[in-house]
């Protein structure tokens, strides 16, 4: 079992799902790979810090200090599918004028609104992107999720490290999906969104910026 990627939109994001089999972690040619026969550099090495310290979040089921870990590209993801049209806010906002009394609704549909509303924050109109993150991390974050973090990210498990600049490849030996990417944003290392997920995001920059 890998572990969980937290980078992930829920079911309804205007980004589609990325794969959620990185049990509590998200998400060219590259240079500076290390083999495990060779020492590391410091900028690897602080890529494998950054690692063990999302590690020990995922242990501690700090779910707030996992927010700060994660790329602003990433916390992005997040605002948009809580604030975004269709987004958590505008769902709960629509789901609950459905279900008002006097509504013309059959009792079926009446029940699906209901189980939609149920999966959803109450307190979703007051909600921050951090505090919407916090609302989705926590569940997954069990001590199966946190043994499996541990052993995912652990230094016997990385084939290599890649930077180039500010990105960093971690390749895993075992893993699905076996490679992660990292940004340095600000000289912090921050655990960032897959390839296909950033070309999705930006693809949806354009697209806002062209509709304006």
């Amino acid at each position: 079992m890998g572990a969980y990627n937290p980078n992930q939109p829920h079911e309804g994001s205007t980004v589609k799902r990325i794969s959620f089999t990185f049990a509590l972690l998200l998400v060219s040619a590259l240079v500076a790979a290390c083999p495990q026969d060779t020492e590391w550099t410091p900028e690897q090495k602080g890529v494998h810090q950054a690692m063990m310290d999302w590690s020990g979040a995922v242990t501690k089921r700090d779910a707030e200090a996992m927010w700060e870990m994660i790329s602003p590209d990433a916390q992005e993801i997040y605002r948009r599918e809580l604030e975004a049209p269709g987004g958590a806010k505008q769902t709960v906002k629509l789901t609950q004028a459905s279900l008002e009394p006097g509504s013309l609704i059959s009792p079926e549909r009446r029940k699906e609104l209901e189980e939609l509303l149920a999966g959803l924050p109450k307190n979703v109109e007051k909600m921050t992107p951090k505090d919407y993150y916090v609302w989705r991390m926590t569940p997954e974050l069990t001590s199966e999720n946190a043994l499996n973090t541990e052993r995912l990210l652990a230094k016997d498990n990385v084939s290599s490290i890649s930077i180039d600049g500010d990105k960093a490849t971690v390749v895993l030996k075992n893993g699905d999906p076996d490679r992660y990417s990292w940004v340095r944003h600000d000289g912090v290392w921050k655990f960032d969104l897959k390839p296909s997920i950033l070309r999705a995001l930006e693809t949806a920059r354009q697209l806002e910026t062209q509709n304006k």
